[in-house]
């Protein structure tokens, strides 16, 4: 059987029904943070990785149309008879 010193003893070294559940509700309260700031990196993180995409199709497009010119370019000085340096 346990006596007062016992009990003494378990109540200083454990956690007591009351401070468990105030420690619960900080944790609680830090995941809903957590979970807040998570959503919200996401979102900027989403937003950025479209506008990377964006920027590789446009970066894309530019490759074509600079072949396009510099093959109109050569053809151009070829017709002309004008010499390009290089």
């Amino acid at each position: 059987m346990l006596n007062k010193e016992d009990k003494g003893w378990v109540v200083a070294n454990f956690v007591t029904k009351g401070e468990f559940k105030h420690d619960m509700s900080e944790v609680k309260e830090g995941l809903s943070r957590v979970e807040e700031l998570s959503k919200k990196t996401l979102a900027i993180v989403e937003g950025l990785a479209g506008n990377v995409a964006d920027l590789q199709q446009e970066n894309k497009m530019g490759a074509v149309t600079l072949h396009r010119h510099g093959i109109q370019i050569q053809e151009l000085a070829k017709s002309t008879g004008t010499t390009l340096s290089q």
